[in-house]
């Protein structure tokens, strides 16, 4: 049976909810440092980066960033470009990059109230173009006999904000797996699979069910007790979808 020489990778970078919280990102900003994903062994195309980028409290938002790849270096990964929300001022990774790939304003899509998703490459004025851009990671770096790891980082080109206005309602124990919420409509922000965190980086858990505008159920009962006003952020607001040829 013949093999398809297609293949996707769903990557989903984490981004510390205090980060978020603190402000709007500027122009060069860190927004992830490097996300990890493995893919088949050797050189691997890639044709296509989708980006599913949440909004600013439920409000959708089209933000410009820069997309780094990299490999590992002696089964390492690369090091730190820096601090989210700050400036990439990390170095001694400059060996281990191998691309990079810009996904423009104008490669997003319109229509959608809640969420932005832009996939490239694209034609026509002001588009970005995706390069033939051909990525080989380190040898038996992957997770599993016959991957390879390779990795993707994001800096800011225009200003993505992530800012929420849902917080949560009430304190609610961990023997219980819902979640009650208030302010921004909860559907606008999470979905399922989500992980949650509070402003100070403490995990609530992963999404289950979004049972209305003020109740999220968990996956189990609550990593830990919820304390009343304190906002909720999606750990990965944005989550790229990587289509590659061998």
């Amino acid at each position: 049976m013949a093999t398809s020489k297609y293949f996707t990778v769903k990557v989903e970078p984490t981004i510390l909810a205090s980060k978020q919280n603190t402000a709007a990102y500027a122009a060069n900003d860190l927004v992830f440092d490097w996300a990890a994903f493995d893919v088949p062994k050797g050189t691997n195309k890639l044709i296509d980066t989708t980006i599913i980028m949440y909004g600013t409290a439920g409000i959708r938002q089209d933000a410009q960033i820069d997309y780094y790849f990299a490999k590992s270096r002696n089964n390492v990964a690369p090091v730190s470009l820096g601090t989210s929300n700050g400036s990439a001022n990390g170095f001694g990774y400059y060996s281990d990059l191998l691309g990079t790939v810009t996904v423009s304003d104008a490669d997003f899509s319109h229509g959608l109230d809640y969420l932005a998703v832009a996939s490239g490459p694209r034609t026509g004025t002001g588009h970005s173009v995706i390069p033939d851009l051909c990525l080989t990671g380190e040898p038996d770096s992957g997770t599993n006999v016959g991957y390879d790891k390779l990795y993707v980082a994001g800096l800011a080109v225009g200003a993505p904000d992530f800012r929420n206005t849902i917080n949560v309602d009430g304190i609610q124990a961990t023997t219980q797996a819902v979640l009650t919420v208030q302010g921004t409509d909860a559907r606008q922000c999470f979905d399922v699979g989500d992980i949650v965190n509070d402003e100070d980086d403490r995990l609530m858990g992963t999404i289950k069910s979004v049972d209305s505008a003020t109740q999220l159920t968990m996956e189990s009962n609550l990593a830990n007790a919820s304390v009343d006003e304190k906002k909720l952020f999606p750990a990965s607001p944005i989550k790229l979808i990587l289509s590659f040829e061998r």
